[in-house]
């Protein structure tokens, strides 16, 4: 498994493209939502640089269903999961009891048993993620929830993956 974290426009999603260019099957498993109008185009713009070919699944919440499925049909190429911040989003909406540790360990669980599927497959798992703990702090309780959690998340992913990638400026820089 390889893990592509960074900000905003870092080039995240383009460096997973990279990698899975080369690939005779790519899934990419699309976990946004359109809420809006601007999520909307951006979808759109999304699926657009993707090559023809590619396979898109969106899946709002059960990843593991996703990955356990294409292991299941003997899918053998790329899977990019795009990406963890709107899986946490998504599950946020679900689980609105929980906060702080709590929520963190609920949510670092869940990504384990979620990712388990691909840690035996045949296929290769190409995860990105966001980095939003580096800038200013969160004015509000659920933004600072938000980041704690993502924080989480990126430790959980990074400890499972291969290889981790943190994207600056549309440059990557190897950690692991």
């Amino acid at each position: 498994m390889k893990l592509i974290l960074g900000g905003a426009r870092s080039g995240k999603s383009g460096k997973a493209n990279e990698f899975a260019r080369d690939s005779d099957q790519v899934a990419y498993l699309a976990t946004g939502v359109a809420t809006d109008e601007e999520m909307e185009s951006r979808i759109r713009r999304h699926k657009e640089d993707r090559p023809e070919g590619w396979r898109t699944i969106e899946e709002q919440l059960e990843i593991g269903d996703s990955l356990s499925g294409l292991d299941s049909e003997g899918f053998a190429g790329v899977v990019i999961l795009d990406c963890l911040g709107f899986w946490l989003s998504n599950h946020l909406r679900e689980t609105e009891d929980l906060s702080g540790p709590e929520l963190e360990e609920e949510v670092s669980t869940r990504l384990r048993k979620e990712l388990e599927p691909a840690i035996q497959a045949d296929f290769e798992l190409i995860v990105v993620s966001n980095v939003v703990g580096m800038g200013v702090i969160p004015g509000t309780s659920a933004g600072r929830q938000f980041r704690d959690a993502l924080g989480r998340l990126n430790q959980v992913a990074a400890e499972i993956a291969e290889e981790v990638i943190l994207m600056v400026a549309g440059l990557p820089l190897q950690l692991k």
